[in-house]
């Protein structure tokens, strides 16, 4: 994965991680690692990327055994 370019971001995240900076008193890094970090211990990037994988049968021919 790369890094995050910053200077790449929508113009209304900018205002609002520097914003946030600002109310904190934290570096911009600090910012985005705590943004990160929260996303995380909610859950968010638990499926970010990542499709469902479909079922496949290995044995066609024996069919599905129901428990």
């Amino acid at each position: 994965m790369g890094e995050l370019d910053y200077q790449r971001l929508p113009e209304w995240v900018l205002v609002r991680i520097e914003g946030l900076s600002r109310e904190r008193g934290w570096s911009i890094e600090r910012c985005l690692e705590e943004i990160v970090i929260e996303a995380i211990a909610m859950g968010g990037l638990t499926s970010a990327g990542r499709p469902k994988a479909s079922v496949v049968q290995l044995r066609p021919k024996e069919g599905l055994k129901s428990d």
